[in-house]
C-alpha cells in the first residue's frame, strides 16, 4: 500500500519534499518510522531517543490528526493516507 509522506523541518533534507512510501498492508505508524529510520543512522537519531522511543520533539500527523490522539505508534495506516513528519517548533 502506498502512503504519501510529507516531511518538514529537519526531516526535509534527508527525505525530500514529498514521497510515496510502499508498506505492506496492515502497517502502522511504527512500521513507517522504522522504515524511514533505516535509511540512515542520522535519521534514526532524529526520530528515536536513546531508549528507542519516538523523540518527544517528533510530531506525526496522519490525515491531519496527531498520532498520539489516534493510537500512538500503533495507529494503523491505510492505502492513500497522508502522513506529515515534523519537529516541534519552539521559540518566541
Amino acid at each position: 500500500m502506498l502512503i504519501r509522506l510529507k516531511p518538514f523541518g529537519r526531516f526535509r533534507a534527508p527525505l525530500g519534499e514529498e514521497m510515496d512510501v510502499d508498506l505492506p498492508a496492515g502497517s502502522s505508524v511504527s512500521d513507517l518510522l522504522v522504515r524511514l529510520s533505516s535509511l540512515s543512522s542520522d535519521l534514526h537519531a532524529q526520530i528515536y531517543d536513546a531508549g528507542g522511543e519516538v523523540r518527544e520533539d517528533v510530531h506525526v500527523m496522519v490525515n491531519g490528526r496527531h498520532f498520539l490522539s489516534l493510537g500512538g505508534t500503533s495507529t494503523p495506516l491505510e492505502e492513500g493516507d497522508e502522513v506529515a513528519l515534523f519537529p516541534a517548533v519552539v521559540g518566541g
